[in-house]
């Protein structure tokens, strides 16, 4: 099999499961500013994208039926995606967890620059895998608003080679659970591996196409090369 020169992994519904801290937080936000409550689905596929659009769509979702023809103003939107980030900033770690095979993986792989770009704000994502003791697995972390735009942009990838000095023509892959993902494996001619246990159903992953698609990241020791 042919040398691996990288691996870049998106974080939520890839390394970690923060599910149900994002649902609980997106929720008392709303309530808090006299919106419905979303089910967990709903708020499930609406992440990937990064904040700003988990938190329209969240707000489209919660306005009751009658509503939905008024005009959302970009004020409440401005208001409830501080509001949501900030309490979502304190309450990041209340029920999130790694997935049982993340530490297992990075470490089998920790010969391999091993990268995180994820649509998630990037403090957000170091102060989890410092508390998860897994930020040392990585050589570069890109957020959602590490840039003016995020994944899948070219820039994100432009980016992620100056940072390491990457050539253009590489064999690295793409680890994650989204549509975004799977579209910066396109931009960055990685290969594509989808995971199914995270937060975009398979059956959306597999008409944007992937090279693998794996039912658990301990998976990837059968795929990626060391």
């Amino acid at each position: 099999m042919k040398k691996t020169d990288l691996i870049i992994y998106d974080f939520d519904g890839t390394i970690c499961n923060t599910l149900p801290d994002i649902v609980k937080s997106m929720n008392t936000v709303l309530l808090n500013n006299g919106l419905d409550e979303i089910p967990s689905h709903k708020v499930r596929s609406f992440i990937g994208g990064g904040i700003s659009k988990l938190v329209k769509r969240s707000v489209l979702c919660a306005i009751p039926s009658a509503g939905k023809n008024e005009e959302i103003s970009e004020e409440l939107l401005e208001k409830i995606l501080k509001e949501m980030s900030d309490y979502y900033s304190e309450h990041l770690m209340d029920h999130s967890f790694l997935y049982k095979d993340s530490i297992e993986v990075l470490e089998y792989f920790k010969e391999i620059p091993q990268l995180i770009v994820s649509n998630k704000p990037v403090k957000m994502i170091e102060a989890m895998l410092e508390e998860f003791n897994a930020k040392h697995y990585f050589d570069l972390i890109v957020g959602g608003d590490t840039l003016d735009v995020c994944k899948p942009h070219p820039a994100v990838w432009d980016y992620v080679k100056e940072s390491l000095n990457l050539s253009d023509k590489l064999n690295g892959f793409m680890v994650g659970d989204s549509v975004p993902d799977l579209a910066f494996a396109k931009v960055a001619q990685l290969k594509a591996v989808a995971v199914s246990y995270g937060y975009n159903d398979l059956d959306v992953l597999q008409k944007e196409g992937a090279d693998h698609f794996i039912d658990a990241l301990s998976e990837l020791k059968n795929i990626i090369s060391r």
